[in-house]
């Protein structure tokens, strides 16, 4: 048994997926499967159910991944400790507020494959827009419709919008809605959302009237009120993800926009923007190399 064996296993679990856990690693499938196969056969257990579509983990997967992340991240502690700060990249990276923690967290990952000592630092947009200042990040987490004109973005995830309900609303339980159904529901509004509120605008329009509950300040938040009940909102899912395809989610219905009578699909495409003039650094290049190759075997 070897870290390495052990980091593909976690990979894999973590990814729900043999494939994802290959693009992430950067190495063929046959090798992550082999490895799983061999911790199988050391430990004479079964790890990960194969399924049509990705892998599950046994009872006895879950208590080996608990041990084994515990582990894989000793051994960083370890080389971190003779990392001295001088010989640290740090890296900043601006993350508009209209973007997921899970995005956040897959990004620094990503990141952190090949530059496992790199220090990162996180700063909002709002922070320079108030001071009116220009945006010392090095790269920015954003909205392809903000990249600017001397940026590059790099596609990595699509959304599509949806309309999510709690369990316990009425409205979970129709079959197919309409916009006036929405007339005067409570509703939690995402203000910081261009497109949430260009929808929130055109429903206004045609005389929707919402009963605004709260007005939140992040993804984590909506999602959160509507799963306590609260009441609705309109919030971007990931287009690949079965709530976003109709599916119930445990916490809530989600409905896609273009499935209520009246409105149309609206989707979006996030990624990393990192301006040209930082391609003179071979640190950049080289990061930009790696964003695209792991973002491409991945959508």
């Amino acid at each position: 048994m070897d870290l390495k064996s052990l980091g593909y296993f976690v990979a894999a679990v973590e990814t729900g997926s043999i494939t994802a856990a290959a693009a992430r690693c950067y190495i063929a499938q046959p090798s992550i499967s082999a490895a799983i196969f061999k911790l199988e056969s050391e430990l004479n257990v079964t790890l990960l159910v194969r399924q049509k579509r990705g892998v599950s983990v046994t009872a006895a997967g879950q208590e080996l991944y608990d041990s084994a992340k515990n582990l894989l991240n000793h051994a960083l502690s370890i080389k971190n400790r003779f990392n001295t700060p001088e010989s640290q990249q740090t890296l900043i990276i601006e993350v508009s507020h209209a973007i997921a923690f899970e995005y956040l967290n897959q990004l620094i990952n990503v990141v952190r494959i090949d530059n496992s000592h790199i220090q990162i630092k996180l700063i909002r947009p709002q922070q320079r827009l108030l001071s009116n200042e220009k945006s010392n990040a090095d790269i920015r987490l954003t909205m392809e419709q903000s990249v600017q004109a001397d940026e590059e973005f790099i596609a990595a995830w699509s959304d599509r919008y949806c309309l999510i309900i709690p369990h316990q609303h009425p409205l979970a339980h129709e079959d197919k809605l309409t916009i006036e159904q929405l007339n005067n529901v409570p509703f939690i509004n995402r203000s910081f959302c261009d497109r949430s509120q260009a929808m929130v605008d055109f429903l206004n329009e045609h005389q929707i009237q919402l009963n605004y509950v709260a007005d939140v300040e992040n993804e984590e938040w909506a999602v959160s009120l509507v799963a306590s009940g609260l009441g609705l909102s309109i919030v971007p899912l990931p287009c690949n993800s079965p709530t976003s395809q109709g599916l119930t989610n445990k916490d809530y219905k989600a409905v896609p926009i273009g499935e209520i009578a009246g409105l149309q699909d609206f989707e979006r495409r996030i990624g990393v923007a990192i301006h040209y003039s930082k391609y003179t650094q071979p640190f950049f290049k080289e990061l930009a190399g790696t964003l695209k190759a792991y973002f491409s075997n991945t959508r």
